[in-house]
């Protein structure tokens, strides 16, 4: 039988707030260590917010600390980076693109196409559980496996929706998102499909806000055929 963890509320509190999302995304983009002061200046918030934010960060283990190597007399700034953990991620862009661009010749509902693609995946990967798993075990596993495949997700209280922030694919995206997107919802109703979950997802909205995409849950509906809203 599958384990599953709790869900951590934590890990909702550090990426509801779109502040301190800015913050860490210019940590992450950086390409050297940053200073508080440094942060503070790229999103234009007061030092002591930002340094509020970095510690929740660092505490959650998304950032990393540690003081500057300095030869001169004075206390040392503390630079902030962050550390990509070695989970065995593999960079996929290369048969995204392949993909994308073999979807995109194919006739017929290419967004159709690719919910199937990606149902297909989220099945394989969902760890068949021997029985039905609750609602929000579900919902963890499906940003589990969303983070797998690196977004920075996180599920709403209501458990209603899946936020996904930092697309790994976000150019292709924005040149074809009813390929790339159609495989993301399809990956998610895969997962729900092959965990049994008493909800499924009935749409994903590419950027619906500023650099988030947004996955909407429901109960699910027992009936034979259905063809919900997908990508929109």
């Amino acid at each position: 039988m599958t384990e599953h963890r709790a869900i951590d509320p934590g890990e909702h509190r550090v990426f509801a707030d779109a502040s301190r999302v800015a913050v860490l995304e210019t940590v992450r983009q950086s390409d050297r260590p940053l200073d508080t002061r440094a942060i503070a200046e790229a999103v234009g918030l007061h030092v002591n917010t930002v340094r509020a934010h970095l510690a929740l960060l660092a505490e959650r283990g998304l950032v990393t600390v540690e003081p500057e190597s300095r030869d001169r007399p004075g206390r040392p700034r503390m630079l902030y980076s962050t550390r990509e953990k070695d989970n065995g991620w593999r960079d996929y862009r290369i048969l995204a693109e392949a993909l994308v661009a073999h979807i995109s010749g194919m006739d017929g509902d290419r967004t159709q196409i690719a919910i199937a693609a990606g149902h297909a995946q989220g099945v394989r990967i969902s760890g068949r559980p021997e029985h039905p798993v609750s609602a929000d075990e579900a919902v963890h596993r499906v940003v589990e496996v969303l983070r797998e495949c690196g977004f920075r997700p996180y599920a709403t209280a209501d458990r209603r929706r899946i936020v996904l922030h930092h697309c790994p694919f976000g150019e292709l995206t924005r040149t074809c998102p009813e390929v790339v997107c159609g495989v993301h919802l399809g990956v998610v109703r895969g997962v729900l499909s092959g965990l049994r979950a008493p909800i499924e997802a009935v749409g994903l909205h590419p950027f619906a806000e500023p650099g988030r995409c947004v996955a909407e849950l429901r109960p699910a509906r027992r009936r034979a055929k259905t063809s919900p809203p997908a990508v929109t």
